[in-house]
């Protein structure tokens, strides 16, 4: 599974997603699937814990809609990210299949992380802790997606990872509070 191979040998993962097949919609086949397998799991955890009682279940429900949609519009704002640093700072025509195969695939980790802390929310000090392996899966990636010499791969792969670890936290922040306020 693609998942398992960015996350345990992303060099060599990133190499195989060029050579299989470069023109594959990511987003259909990797990010959404997996968007949804993360709300599932939110879900389930959510309903094993607190069960059907008082409204439990609509409020897991709520939960794992709000972390689909941050995951959802994370990756499309991040990919805008990667297109946008393509151009002011790595100089280069902006390419929007590198950028959603960049970004696609190395939201691996927060998709592993994001399943495992939904079947088991007692683990969420071990996301907060190992989502930062984002910064070396987009470091790979950056070698071999863009193209990029050791010099700019640094900073493009920082800022890349930020976008990919910020804008889901904070558009799930946002939405949760929003529940907060009106539910």
């Amino acid at each position: 599974m693609r998942l398992w191979g960015v996350i345990v040998n992303p060099r060599q993962a990133w190499s195989d997603i060029l050579e299989e097949n470069p023109r594959q919609d990511v987003a259909m086949t990797f990010v959404f699937p997996l968007t949804c397998l993360c709300g599932l799991a939110i879900l389930l955890g959510r309903v094993v814990r607190d069960g059907f009682a008082d409204g439990a279940f609509l409020y897991a429900f709520i939960d794992s809609v709000v972390a689909c949609l941050g995951l959802v519009v994370g990756f499309y704002l991040s990919t805008a990210v990667v297109d946008l640093l393509s151009v002011r700072y790595l100089q280069q025509e902006p390419d929007r299949k590198r950028s959603v195969i960049l970004v696609g695939y190395s939201f691996s980790v927060v998709f592993a992380l994001t399943l495992l802390v939904g079947l088991f929310p007692e683990w969420v000090l071990f996301k907060w802790v190992l989502q930062f392996y984002v910064v070396y899966v987009v470091w790979a990636g950056a070698e071999v997606v863009m193209q990029l010499d050791e010099d700019r791969r640094m900073t493009f792969s920082l800022l890349t990872s930020a976008s990919i670890l910020l804008i889901p936290f904070l558009i799930q922040f946002v939405f949760n509070k929003l529940s907060l306020i009106f539910g």
